[in-house]
């Protein structure tokens, strides 16, 4: 990166092709949309050249870049659940007198559970799922990236998947 910031073409290509594809990746985990995280990085990446200087050099890349995207899809989700309040707001009420029931499959029913429980996470179990289990990183890389000490990563893996396994058992054949 600080070869890149001084303007090595080849040192930000190398970091782009790198990281880009598991950016996207990180970013699907609040995005929940292929384009829309593809968008996230390359505007992280558009930040890198156009503002090099926000870097910190004391800081390892990877772990800086992963905060800079997660805080990119923090604004873009906040943004869009704006949206959403002003479309509830307005559009909603005049809709569900016009919707009506419809039966669904049970793997529908399970993917909008599946989308339920994935919306009532907090961030942080977001990004510790997106961050185990998609990128497969380090408890050590989680803790640096969100902020928290190992420990407090285990546990929260931990709590993470008693919840996904609560949620989910009226789904399984377990009782």
């Amino acid at each position: 990166m600080v070869q890149a910031a001084k303007g090595d073409k080849k040192a930000f290509e190398g970091l782009y092709h790198r990281y880009f594809d598991k950016l996207v990746r990180f970013a699907y985990g609040f995005m929940n949309d292929t384009q829309r995280s593809e968008d996230i990085v390359q505007e992280v990446f558009v930040k890198i050249i156009e503002k090099p200087q926000l870097f910190d050099v004391t800081r390892k890349f990877s772990t800086w870049v992963y905060i800079v995207t997660g805080n990119e899809c923090k604004q873009q989700l906040m943004k869009e659940q704006n949206r959403l309040r002003l479309i509830k707001e307005n559009v909603a009420p005049k809709m569900a007198k016009s919707s009506h029931m419809h039966h669904t499959s049970d793997h529908n029913r399970l993917k909008e559970k599946l989308n339920t429980i994935y919306e009532a996470l907090t961030e942080k179990q977001k990004q510790i799922y997106t961050l185990r289990f998609e990128q497969e990183l380090s408890i050590r890389e989680i803790g640096a990236i969100v902020g928290s000490p190992e420990g407090s990563v285990k546990s929260g893996i931990y709590y993470l998947l008693k919840k996904l396994s609560e949620q989910l058992r009226d789904y399984t054949n377990e009782k």
